[in-house]
């Protein structure tokens, strides 16, 4: 998720040298982990996926004091969440 993410975050945010890539790597990095350690999500390297972690990890950086998260963000976290349960569920239908 990182290589695709990266060039993406640098581009959104007019970012054309490397001396930051360590901090946008670790915010990609975060924001991964989080989602799965914390809700249980495994992004994959799908285009929904790919432009949340994209649309969050901008946000990241612009507030690094961090704060209360976009609703669009967390809207789309809640689907994400959602659409995880929804999976487990019908499998375990089967």
């Amino acid at each position: 998720m990182e290589k695709t993410v990266l060039p993406l975050l640098k581009a959104r945010l007019g970012i054309s040298s490397e001396v930051r890539d360590p901090l946008l790597a670790a915010i990609i990095k975060g924001i991964v982990s989080e989602c799965k350690e914390t809700y249980g999500i495994e992004l994959k390297e799908s285009p929904d996926h790919i432009l949340f972690v994209l649309d969050w990890a901008t946000w990241k950086y612009q507030h690094p004091e961090d704060g209360v998260t976009p609703r669009s963000i967390q809207f789309r976290l809640k689907n994400l969440i959602i659409k995880k349960e929804c999976t487990i569920d019908e499998s375990d239908m089967g």
